[in-house]
C-alpha cells in the first residue's frame, strides 16, 4: 500500500511540475508584451556574422527567450540566436540599438521600407531552421561553406515569398527550400499568403515567429527587420499532433489515476 502510495504522490508531483513547462508557453500577444517589455524600445542588441546575424543583448539585464531555438541555430556566447534580414535591399545596421517585435492587426510586419507582412512560407522555413529541423540536405548547420551557400539560399527564398511579384524568378522546382514547400502543401499561393501569428498553423505548430523591427540606441529610426521565433500557446487550437510535453502530462496523468484506484481498491 506504501509502494502504490508513493507512486501515486510521485505522479501527481511530476505531473504538476510538467503542467508548469507546458502552460509556461505565452500567446503570441504576451509574447510580443513580454519582449517589448524588456525595456523601453525592447532590448538592446549587437549583431555580426559573415553568415546569419545574431543577436544578443549588450545589457545582461535583458534575456531574451530562446527556448524555442535548437543549439544549432543559437551561436555561441551568452544569449545570442541566428536571424535573417527579410529585407531585399538592406540598409546599414548600427552596431547596437534597441528591437521591438511587430504584431498589430494579425499581422507581423517589416516597417523599415513597405509595411509587408511575414509569409506563411517565410514563417515556416524560419521555424525549420530555428528549431533545427532541417535536414542536412537542406540546412547544412555543422559544415562552415556548405552552410554559409545554405544560408544565401535561403535568405533569397524568405524573402521571395514575400514578394513573389518582385523575385519571381526564383524556380519553384529548381530551389531546394521552394521545392520542400511544395512537398508539404503543393499549392504555392498557401505560402505566399499572410501569416497571422496569432493563429496555430499545423505545419508551424506551437511557435509563432515576428518580425523584429531594429532601430537605433534612442529607439528612432528604422534600420532594419529580422526574424524571431518564440513558443506560443493557442490554447490547443488548429488541430495537430500534441507535442511531446503534452503527451507526457496526459500518460502522468493516467498514472495517476490508476494509482488512485488502486489505492481505494486496497484500502
Amino acid at each position: 500500500m506504501k509502494t502504490i502510495k508513493f507512486s501515486v504522490l510521485l505522479a501527481v508531483a511530476i505531473t504538476l511540475v510538467n503542467c508548469g513547462i507546458v502552460c509556461a508557453d505565452l500567446t503570441p500577444n504576451q509574447i510580443v508584451a513580454q519582449f517589448n517589455g524588456l525595456g523601453t524600445n525592447g532590448w538592446s542588441f549587437t549583431s555580426g556574422s559573415s553568415t546569419e546575424r545574431y543577436f544578443a543583448p549588450a545589457n545582461a539585464a535583458f534575456t531574451p527567450d530562446r527556448s524555442a531555438y535548437h543549439p544549432n541555430a543559437l551561436g555561441t556566447g551568452t544569449n545570442r540566436f541566428h536571424t535573417f534580414c527579410i529585407e531585399p535591399n538592406s540598409p546599414s545596421l548600427a552596431s547596437s540599438g534597441t528591437a521591438v517585435l511587430n504584431f498589430s492587426g494579425g499581422n507581423s510586419t517589416r516597417v523599415s521600407i513597405d509595411n509587408k507582412a511575414v509569409s506563411v512560407g517565410t514563417a515556416f522555413l524560419y521555424q525549420q531552421f530555428a528549431t533545427g529541423a532541417f535536414s542536412s540536405s537542406l540546412y547544412n548547420y555543422t559544415n562552415a561553406s556548405q552552410r554559409a551557400s545554405d544560408y544565401s539560399v535561403l535568405l533569397s527564398t524568405l524573402r521571395v515569398l514575400m514578394e513573389p511579384q518582385t523575385y519571381g524568378s526564383l524556380n519553384w522546382s529548381t530551389n531546394k527550400f521552394l521545392a520542400y514547400l511544395l512537398t508539404v502543401n503543393p499549392n504555392q499561393s498557401y505560402w505566399t499568403g499572410v501569416y497571422n501569428p496569432g493563429i496555430r498553423y499545423n505545419e508551424i505548430g506551437n511557435y509563432a515567429v515576428f518580425v523584429m523591427n531594429i532601430h537605433n540606441a534612442s529607439g528612432g529610426g528604422e534600420y532594419q527587420d529580422f526574424l524571431y521565433i518564440a513558443r506560443a500557446d493557442y490554447g490547443g487550437g488548429g488541430g495537430g499532433v500534441p507535442e511531446p510535453a503534452t503527451l507526457l502530462l496526459w500518460t502522468l496523468g493516467g498514472i495517476g489515476a490508476f494509482g488512485v484506484g488502486r489505492y481505494r481498491k486496497r484500502g
